[in-house]
């Protein structure tokens, strides 16, 4: 799918394109979203653009993440896309090129909405293909901060429901938290492109890049990474409770075994006395012998529950 932006005084338009003559000349930001090829040909013939091909966009190594060639300014960027509670990094590719901003995506993402949103309404404070750059960016950083505060308050009834529930509950939140560190893992990914991305574009030469604003985001960005720390921490600690919680449950479950045997032992061991098939055994001829051999049993059973209770071992 493509998608031409126009600027017209202090707003901003959305064209979608279906056709080749749908795409403006005038568009300062042109967003394609898994583009066919017929639309990849429609940019190269009207702005001269070549574009990355999908499968670029997943390389990891700095100098094919953050670069400058004759098709312009090229920023890579991961964004945050979250589905059934699944994680996933996106592959984002930005590029600047004759004042125009160039974006090239797999998948829908939020913050493309909210951006455009916000500069629908004030196209002024996004005059230059970098400050809408930034605002992509900073809009991204906010989703992500709502993204953080959700996981805060997942931590918060994790962490009350470890140490007042059965083993099933336990399993429950290790799943919870696993599914937050993953989360916060892919999360902190991106933002560590960010801080990368910032070095390439605050030394750009062709565009206009507001350092007030730049810092901000930063900012932003260094709160969340702290944030994100804490989360990583808070997580990996509640998951050595959980754990903890486990064993010990476990311990008393293996006790409860421990404890029988040790109680049993005895009883067995005189039941296996006088069961044996002896022909001389003074007590076979005792009236009495099989209620005190009960009596006997009952008492070596009892001696250890009352030794293990006395000791606080049980």
């Amino acid at each position: 799918m493509l998608t031409a932006y126009t600027r017209s005084g202090q707003t901003l338009a959305r064209i979608l394109v279906n056709l080749r003559a749908d795409l403006p000349a005038d568009a300062v930001w042109l967003d394609l979203n898994d583009p066919t090829d017929q639309e990849r040909l429609w940019v190269k013939e009207q702005f001269g653009q070549e574009l990355q091909f999908i499968e670029e966009l997943g390389e990891i190594e700095a100098s094919a993440r953050y670069y400058r060639d004759e098709t312009g300014l090229h920023i890579n960027l991961y964004f945050l896309a979250l589905e059934n509670g699944l994680a996933r990094n996106v592959n984002v590719a930005f590029t600047i090129r004759n004042n125009r901003l160039f974006t090239l995506r797999t998948d829908e993402l939020p913050e493309i909405r909210t951006f455009f949103a916000q500069a629908a309404r004030n196209a002024g404070d996004y005059a230059t293909p970098a400050s809408m750059l930034l605002g992509l960016v900073a809009a991204r950083v906010g989703i992500m901060a709502d993204i953080y505060e959700r996981l805060q308050k997942d931590l918060e009834r994790v962490s009350g429901s470890i140490f007042r529930t059965n083993s099933v509950g336990m399993t429950n939140a290790l799943e919870a938290l696993a599914r937050v560190e993953d989360i916060n893992g892919k999360a902190r990914l991106g933002l560590m492109e960010n801080k990368r991305a910032y070095s390439n574009l605050s030394r750009t030469t062709d565009t206009t890049v507001n350092a007030e604003t730049m810092n901000e985001v930063l900012r932003d960005v260094e709160s969340l990474m702290n944030f994100s720390d804490f989360l990583a921490d808070r997580t990996k600690f509640l998951m050595d409770a959980a754990m903890g919680m486990i064993n010990i449950a476990h311990n008393k479950r293996l006790n409860v075994f421990t404890v029988l045997s040790v109680v049993l032992m005895p009883p067995t061991l005189i039941a296996s006395i006088y069961g044996m098939n002896f022909r001389h055994m003074p007590e076979l001829e005792w009236l009495l012998g099989y209620p005190m051999a009960l009596l006997l049993m009952v008492t070596v059973a009892v001696g250890p529950i009352l030794f293990l209770r006395h000791r606080g071992w049980l």
